[in-house]
């Protein structure tokens, strides 16, 4: 009877206490969300690009370099920001002795870390090179320290990268319903924690930038295109016309449609916009 080695995929590989069942790679695009139903304990890793993901009733923002742990059993729904194509990673691992390694390292359902350029980067690649090589055992070991290494490096910058992300988020999507609880969420925190560090990170409180940039798409659509005033308010994420005016008045003192044809008449006037034009180029006219 010929001998089976560990480094094969057989049932004797099965009975180590920590193994990976299965490496695949998967693209995704925005026109489409992929259901994915894990049957085993899984790491999804994002190679490029952005993906949305929603599990747990928890919506995570994932860029490339992120990753996130999802229990066994757990359902998550995955679909790449709008404009992007996204590149992941997903490996799928089982054994008796994961729930234990788990509750010692304190790594729970949806933990996010990163794996862009520190010492993650090389032992997750070391780890699937060895598994797509065969040595399957080895694979094996080499995640549990890799999972050594994730919690030895937990809660290193990951803070400010998701405040990027999030900033990023509201200049991809200022025209769909944006509130504090929202933003919140997909940072991972109560609301007060969130705007005390969005403020802190970047001057300003979350829902000033997200009006910032609807009045930067507000002024570019009034002066760029023939757009009825309650249609630009639409499509600036404003679902009130009388809040939009409102907001609009208050950043530049006259209302959309006075601006509007402020900004025409400024460039019927051939001497303002020769002044206008001078005064861009510094006075080097």
């Amino acid at each position: 009877m010929k001998n089976a080695k560990l480094t094969d995929k057989t049932d004797n590989y099965r009975i180590l206490s920590v193994y990976i069942d299965n490496i695949m790679r998967k693209t995704e695009n925005h026109e489409q969300q992929t259901r994915l139903v894990f049957d085993c304990y899984t790491i999804v890793i994002v190679r490029s690009g952005k993906i949305h993901i929603e599990e747990s009733g928890q919506q995570t923002i994932l860029r490339k370099g992120d990753a996130i742990f999802i229990e066994k059993g757990k359902m998550a729904i995955g679909k790449a920001l709008k404009g992007d194509e996204c590149w992941i990673m997903i490996i799928q691992f089982d054994g008796e002795g994961v729930p234990g390694m788990l509750q010692y390292l304190h790594i729970q359902d949806g933990e996010r870390f990163n794996v862009s350029g520190n010492v993650l980067a090389a032992e997750l690649d070391s780890m699937i090179q060895t598994w797509e090589a065969g040595e399957y055992f080895r694979a094996s070991v080499m995640l549990q320290s890799l999972f050594l290494t994730i919690h030895d490096t937990r809660g290193t910058d990951y803070r400010s990268l998701d405040l990027n992300t999030i900033y990023e988020y509201i200049q991809e999507h200022y025209a769909e319903p944006l509130d504090l609880n929202s933003l919140s969420q997909l940072y991972g925190t109560s609301v007060s924690y969130f705007s005390r560090a969005f403020k802190q990170h970047f001057g300003m409180a979350p829902m000033t930038f997200v009006n910032e940039v609807r009045m930067h798409y507000a002024r570019l659509f009034l002066t760029t295109t023939e757009m009825k005033v309650q249609e630009i308010a639409g499509h600036c994420g404003f679902e009130k016309m009388e809040y939009f005016c409102y907001v609009f008045k208050k950043v530049e003192g006259c209302t959309p449609s006075q601006y509007r044809l402020n900004r025409w008449h400024a460039d019927k006037n051939p001497c303002t916009a020769d002044r206008r034009l001078e005064m861009e180029s510094g006075g080097n006219l």
